[in-house]
């Protein structure tokens, strides 16, 4: 995964359409079996299932080709924008959500602008963002993780002894 990639790109153009006032926007990101990284940007739903208004649904397997139309020559802001276009659409883009665009926030800043991965199976302990309410961070840099790691709190286990390092709590609910 390059410390440059789509997936930091799709979290920082997130975070700078919540800048803009669409707060309702959340975004979903797993490692596939292959090793993609893979992310959903959703908006909600008023029936509660916000997969049923994705803005996008992406692969690294793609590359820059972040939306499937060819074009690979992507910035953040410009993703904001294609972003922004899609949710023009649903009146909830535009709810507050105060809660995740702190907790999206926080994740910027303790990643040095990095991603996260909410995976869905619990095959190992990293997994299980269900039942451990954690996301594993990606981090920007280098220096980004050396400085998480040495925040006050760092080196603490859960009730099972697993190491919270490289972690955080899942985005909270809607």
């Amino acid at each position: 995964m390059s410390e440059t990639g789509p997936e930091f790109a799709f979290v920082a153009a997130v975070a700078d359409a919540h800048e803009r006032g669409l707060d309702g926007i959340r975004m979903v990101a797993n490692f596939y079996a292959t090793g993609h990284w893979r992310c959903r940007v959703t908006v909600p739903d008023p029936g509660g299932d916000d997969e049923q208004n994705a803005l996008v649904a992406y692969s690294s397997a793609g590359g820059w080709d972040l939306f499937g139309d060819g074009r690979t020559d992507w910035t953040v802001d410009a993703i904001a924008d294609r972003l922004i276009d899609l949710a023009r659409s649903f009146p909830s883009a535009s709810r507050a959500d105060p809660a995740y665009v702190d907790w999206l926030v926080e994740l910027r800043r303790r990643t040095g602008g990095g991603a996260f991965v909410m995976f869905e199976d619990a095959f190992t302990r990293e997994h299980m963002w269900r039942q451990r309410g954690l996301v594993k961070l990606l981090y920007a840099d280098a220096e980004a993780g050396r400085r998480d790691r040495e925040r006050p709190g760092a080196g603490a286990v859960d009730e099972n002894g697993w190491t919270l390092d490289g972690t955080m709590p899942a985005p909270p609910p809607r």
